[in-house]
């Protein structure tokens, strides 16, 4: 008897632990004219609803009816459900029957003229013979395989040989064999063991393949998904999943006279099978992780690892003044994108520039491969043909192993003047000589003497006390307009330092360490370069030992777990929040009154 197992394994949640397991038999697998052969689909864990015929030239296909049958496991009755349905020939051949399971393989039936003739061509159609075998499953070598101690099922990593650096994002595989009707579940997908790297973008659904391995079906499972360091050295990783296996109990002389019972109901009853929930373990794979190097980094480094190339475009190349014109940056190739930091601008000379939003499109699963956009706006503050210098963006290529800097060229556009802003006055007499002649004239001729004007008094206009209260008023206005924008500011700031550190202890509150730490050095970064006047990528631990005195080695502390916890998701517990949010708000409140 041919059978031929197909599991249903789903990829991520729950369902994986309730994945259930379809197979299919043929019995006998050998006929000849005249006789039929049964063909069975099984459900082990739930109720089996209709499954749609096979076509195939010289068979015909006829559905019996529905069975059950009771399996016993650990004195615990349990239903499977078939569904049963005879094969009939018309010609004799080799037969092909596409699998009724998912992802499962074609049945082979082989239909002889009497009990004496051998194996027959493939026959399709019914007439043309055909010298070629039958799809089979394929076939691999199980050297250098890891299987578990009753072999079904492995586990292996698959990654690249060379060493990789800090930060870099490295493809890799994780494939999950296992034994159909054996493996029962699958019970969550694979985890790498080790803090000192993370797993990102792990396909949510697995590549699926039956092969045979020394002679037994297997049904590989293959993830993609990208490996990350967080620290320099040398590593062995592993890789675990958790898996749910049938192991039979029964003693080796129950297992003859259970061979022996024809029926499956008596079968399953004397096997004893029994669920064990099991880790199975990939053999150690071993990494050489450098750390990037520091001379040659350019001061606008982000710590982009890959390989990637630049464009730039802008919205529109003519426009009116006064309307905003967006310039894109594309960044694509292939890297560790979640790096891939806005090389933007934050002023050029003759444009209001704002600040820009960028988004990333992926080209594959992971997110290894794709394209990162910055977009951001510009408007121009003068008329006439303008230039938007080009842009530069700095990144570590591991194959070169060097820093390289791609550049865009300059994009000129054209700024006309608005409509709005010309003139809708008469010409005036300043500028037009005949205007002001007939003007003039209409005015017909000055008189030949000045009016003097009487006074009642000899005193200055400025000096007299009607006069004296409009300077003194200008005056007061000018002084409380003075000392009110001098505290605007730092109001403004007060409030805005009061607004951040509340919302940063409503992130500690909800104990998401990596989110927390994240905020704290945006917060203290963007206040850090307010107060120093200088860009946040120029924040060192030297400027921090420089400026800070005693707290320079807290802050440095925090900002290496921000970007530790970026790659490895290490997380803090409640004293470290306590005492990061003092030192944030120490900070912020001295940036405030500064």
């Amino acid at each position: 008897m041919i059978a031929v197992f197909a599991a249903c394994v789903a990829a991520s949640g729950s369902a994986l632990a309730d994945a259930p397991l379809a197979y299919q038999t043929i019995q006998p697998s050998k006929i000849v004219m005249g006789e039929s052969a049964i063909l069975r689909v099984t459900s082990l864990d739930s109720e089996l609803q209709n499954v749609k015929l096979p076509e195939v030239s010289g068979l015909s296909f006829e559905v019996l009816g529905h069975t059950r049958q009771m399996e016993f496991i650990n004195g615990t009755a349990s239903e499977s459900s078939s569904i049963v349905i005879r094969v009939t020939p018309q010609i004799a051949g080799i037969f092909s029957i596409p699998g009724l399971t998912p992802k499962s393989q074609p049945l082979i039936l082989e239909v002889n003229t009497d009990r004496n003739s051998g194996n027959l061509p493939l026959t399709l159609n019914g007439t043309a013979p055909r010298p070629a075998p039958p799809p089979t499953p394929k076939t691999g070598n199980a050297a250098g395989i890891h299987f578990v101690a009753d072999g079904s099922a492995f586990v292996q990593l698959k990654m690249p040989r060379r060493a990789v650096y800090v930060g870099e994002s490295v493809p890799v595989d994780i494939e999950v064999g296992v034994r159909p009707g054996v493996v029962t579940a699958l019970n969550g997908l694979p985890t790498i063991k080790g803090g000192d790297f993370t797993l990102n973008n792990l396909s949510r659904q697995p590549e699926r393949q039956e092969q045979v391995l020394d002679g037994k079906p297997f049904l590989t499972m293959t993830w993609h998904s990208v490996l990350a360091a967080v620290k320099p050295g040398d590593f062995s990783l592993t890789v675990d999943t958790p898996l749910t296996v049938k192991i039979s109990s029964r003693p080796s002389e129950d297992e003859a006279f259970a061979n022996i019972l024809g029926g499956p109901f008596l079968q399953n009853f004397y096997s004893n099978i029994v669920p064990k929930e099991m880790t199975v373990t990939s053999q150690p794979s071993e990494l050489h992780v450098l750390a990037l190097p520091t001379n040659g980094r350019p001061a606008d480094f982000s710590g982009a690892v890959g390989a990637f190339k630049i464009s730039s475009d802008v919205s529109a190349v003519q426009m009116t003044a006064g309307d905003p014109v967006t310039l894109r940056m594309h960044v694509s190739g292939a890297g560790n994108f979640d790096r891939v930091d806005s090389p933007m601008f934050d002023r050029i000379d003759h444009w209001k520039t704002y600040p820009p939003k960028s988004s990333f499109s992926s080209t594959d699963p992971i997110g290894y491969k794709g394209e990162k956009t910055f977009e951001q706006p510009l408007i121009a503050a003068q008329t006439g043909e303008q230039t938007i210098p080009g842009l530069s963006f700095s990144y570590f290529d591991p194959e070169t192993r060097r820093y390289e800097r791609a550049q865009t060229e300059p994009i000129k556009v054209t700024i006309e003047a608005s409509r709005a802003d010309g003139s809708l006055k008469a010409p005036s007499e300043a500028t037009d000589p005949d205007s002001r002649l007939a003007s003039r004239t209409r005015e017909g001729l000055r008189p030949d003497h000045a009016s003097t004007p009487s006074y009642a008094t000899l005193m200055p206009l400025y000096l007299q006390p009607r006069f004296l209260a409009l300077p003194a008023t200008l005056a007061l206005l000018f002084a409380g307009g003075l000392l009110g924008l001098q505290r605007v500011p730092s109001r403004v700031a007060s409030r805005a330092t009061e607004r951040a550190l509340a919302h940063l202890g409503a992130v500690a509150r909800s104990g998401d360490s990596s989110a927390f730490l994240v905020e704290a050095r945006q917060l203290l970064l963007r206040n850090l370069s307010q107060r120093w006047r200088l860009p946040p990528e120029q924040i060192t631990a030297a400027e921090l030992n420089a400026r800070l005195g005693s707290d320079a080695e807290d802050i440095g502390r925090l900002f290496a777990l921000a970007d530790e916890e970026k790659y490895s998701g290490g997380g803090a517990d409640g004293t470290d929040f306590s005492q990061w949010l003092q030192i944030v708000s120490r900070q912020l409140t001295q940036g405030a009154s500064a």
